[in-house]
């Protein structure tokens, strides 16, 4: 009877085995199909690693992620590290194929006499699984896929690429990912420095990240710690010198180090905040780079794949520019003051860096791009070259006189005037009259062709205020204008990026510098030497700059529009050209700034650092040497006021084509070639003097034409027709 009993009990045994096998190949089955191909999910599957962005340099400007995570190879992290986690979760991992029966009944006798869920019996493998694949959701379905892809891990991979997987996903709190990043995170070191004792108390943070957090709770995180390290030694991965060794070590958090504290071996500071020394460095820049990238990669791809950006900017000078920019002490003292600087490589139009604004945040209004202001005497440089594209010569003389068109009345500084003055001097004076009188007598079309050749986008208005700087556009915009003054004729493209690889080096992208020879480099040699006139003796004399204790070779303009709402300068050097606007959001008028006493002073500080900490060496102007000596072109010491010879401590550096330098003495005229055109020099007055940079105004603002988008919008300022002109049959002929 026994007998047929135990049959029947083996057999029932046997048919319910049958049955369980059956019934869990089922669900394996069931649940595999709810599955993407697991084979091919484990196949493919990497650790979501973030872009990063790096400078022209090499240097790390900043990382674009959802989450932070350094990815580290198996051999940076110590075998300490290792060890530690598989003493408090896994220790027999190199031992099983994927779960661990002992561990696991282990687990559910030391739950069962606790009365509740003190041990888990995930090994790492399944860990693995359920960080990167699956949600942490508590439900039966989840712990079956869980299994289904544990297993096609270590089918796939070698026991210790599972273990860098595993180090490289695990959660540590506060979006951070991976042994190499919670390192950083919270000791400010590398993983492969990390000793015994820093080891077991990250393993520790995983078990819960915010209970187990050493900044918040290193009470408890030390004790966590302690288990580990007992773990360690009774399991054999340490000895116990090295175990009382790491009991000895000493933790802080860093409000409560001290000063030796930060360079004692035997102490680790825990430090109060994640290290964002690689994250927005530059926001004004990558917030820039963001854009791009979202317009040409998909999400995915930006935020997980790991993306290599290689730019244009050099964080050295970007570092500068925004201490120079931010500390300038009259937008520290005027909260509201706002403003912008952009800097190009004038060869091949690269942002070498960018200020969106004061204290720019990220997602801020980027004033570099975004801002369009009216340029003001910043833009007369396009009127005078325009005049001397059309032949003019510097040394021509213009008449400076009052003039009349309907209601506008248009008026020099100080309502002083020359009957006679040559275009250098009107240029470094920066006279409205003669920049007025030069677009009189050239033309409005052919300034508005040049101007668009440039940049389409530029707005230039169909009258004679285009002269004085109506004009606007960005920051940005005037740099990439301004750069063919530095180049020789060249317009250049402003880029970003120079290239972007995958995270395995292979190229997605890469930047063709746009560089178009537009125009003639004899004809721009002559408007960049009035430039550098400027510099030396006009509006722009406060952004001169020196290396070695000798000048250097620069150029620029200043521009202040009407009741100083905007005040720039233009300035540049024959690698960069940096444009900087100051000027409140809403157009508001600034008291006391001009373009030559408020925004030329932070274009000089700006360069002088970059010089003397060594990131710039400035160069020459070769193309303009090169025309002197292939002699198209002649430097020729005259009288500024005059455009003659004259024995004078005025004189100025002409530069003129050949065949038009001047013969005739300024002595031969009892009052020069002013005193033919009925004019006497004011007693006691040698020259015009520069515009008092302190004033209100200093050149629009004179005119008495209101310059804003409302005062156009309403007709304000009045269209002022130019007559045409007849046309001699040459110029019927060729279309002049």
């Amino acid at each position: 009877m026994k007998w047929k009993i135990l049959k029947h009990l083996a057999f029932a045994i046997l048919i319910t085995g049958i049955a369980g096998v059956i019934a869990t190949i089922g669900i394996l089955k069931k649940y595999s199909k709810e599955l993407p191909d697991v084979a091919e999910l484990v196949e493919n599957y990497t650790p979501p690693e973030p872009t990063v962005i790096y400078d022209r340099n090499g240097k790390i400007i900043d990382v674009i992620s959802r989450e932070k995570r350094i990815v580290s190879t198996l051999d940076e992290i110590p075998k300490s590290v290792q060890e530690a986690f598989m003493a408090i979760e896994d220790k027999r991992f190199y031992d099983h194929y994927g779960i661990d029966p002992i561990r696991i009944t282990g687990a559910m006798v030391a739950n069962l006499k606790a009365g509740r869920a003190t041990q888990g019996g995930s090994t790492l493998t399944q860990q693995l699984a359920r960080n990167a694949f699956l949600s942490h959701e508590r439900k039966l379905s989840r712990k079956i896929k869980e299994l289904i892809i544990t297993f096609e891990i270590e089918k796939k991979y070698t026991k210790d690429e599972i273990m860098e997987k595993y180090l490289n996903e695990i959660y540590f709190g506060s979006g951070s990912y991976g042994v190499k990043t919670a390192a950083d995170n919270f000791f400010r070191k590398d993983i492969s420095k990390i000793n015994l004792a820093e080891a077991a108390l990250l393993a520790g943070v995983p078990n819960s990240p915010n209970y187990y957090n050493p900044r918040r709770n290193l009470k408890n995180a030390l004790y966590r710690q302690n288990l580990i390290l007992k773990q360690m030694l009774r399991y054999g991965f340490i000895t116990q010198e090295e175990f009382d060794k790491a009991l000895e070590h000493k933790f802080v958090n860093e409000q409560n180090a001290k000063p030796e504290d930060y360079n004692n071996e035997n102490v680790t500071v825990i430090y109060s905040s994640y290290d964002r020394k690689i994250e927005f460095n530059a926001p004004d820049f990558t917030d820039l780079v963001e854009d791009f990238l979202v317009k040409n990669f998909d999400e995915n791809e930006i935020y997980n794949s790991g993306l290599k950006v290689y730019t244009t900017l050099d964080l050295d000078i970007q570092k500068t520019a925004k201490k120079v920019f931010d500390e300038y002490p009259r937008l520290k003292e005027d909260e509201k003051l706002q403003g912008s600087m952009v800097t190009l490589d004038v060869k091949n139009g690269e942002v070498i860096s960018i200020i969106g604004g004061k204290d720019y945040k990220t997602a801020n209004f980027n004033r570099a791009v975004q801002a369009k202001r009216q340029f003001g005497s910043s833009f007369k440089p396009f009127v005078y070259y325009t005049a001397l594209e059309k032949g003019a010569e510097a040394n021509l003389v213009i008449e400076d006189s009052r003039i009349v068109f309907g209601s506008w009345a248009p008026r020099n500084y100080g309502e002083i005037y020359y009957n006679g003055i040559t275009m250098m001097q009107g240029f470094d004076k920066s006279q409205n009259i003669v920049s007025i009188k030069l677009l009189q007598d050239v033309g409005l079309n052919a300034l508005i062709n040049n101007v668009q050749k440039i940049n389409k986008d530029f707005y230039v208005p169909k009258d004679l205020t285009a002269a004085l700087g109506t004009t606007e556009g960005s920051p940005l915009q005037l740099a990439q204008a301004y750069a063919v003054f530095a180049n020789g004729g060249y317009i250049v493209e402003p880029t970003l990026i120079k290239k972007i690889t995958d995270k395995f080096d292979n190229t997605l992208y890469t930047s063709t510098p746009k560089i178009t020879p537009t125009f003639d480099s004899l004809n721009i040699a002559l408007m960049t030497n009035m430039l550098k006139n400027s510099v030396k003796g006009g509006t722009s004399r406060n952004a001169r700059v020196t290396y070695k204790k000798n000048p250097i070779e620069q150029g620029g303009k200043t521009g202040t529009t009407n009741n100083s709402r905007t005040v720039w300068y233009a300035g540049f050097t024959p690698e960069y050209v940096t444009t900087i606007y100051l000027g409140y959001d809403d157009n508001s008028p600034l008291t006391k700034a001009t373009g030559g006493g408020t925004a030329a002073p932070i274009w000089k500080k700006f360069y002088q650092e970059i010089i003397d900490k060594g990131y710039y060496v400035p160069g020459k102007f070769e193309f303009v040497e090169n025309h002197v000596k292939n002699g198209d072109l002649f430097y020729q010491h005259l009288d500024p006021a005059t455009g003659m010879i004259k024995d004078s401590k005025q004189n100025k550096d002409f530069l003129l084509r050949r065949g038009k330098m001047s013969v005739e003495k300024a002595e031969k005229y009892a009052n020069g070639i002013a005193g033919l055109l009925g004019y006497e020099t004011p007693e006691g007055v040698e020259e015009i003097k520069t515009p008092n940079e302190n004033s209100n105004s200093n050149i629009i603002e004179n005119s008495n034409v209101e310059i804003t988008n409302s005062d156009r919008l309403d007709t304000e300022i009045p269209i002022i027709k130019q007559p045409e002109k007849k046309k001699s049959l040459f110029e019927k002929l060729f279309g002049i």
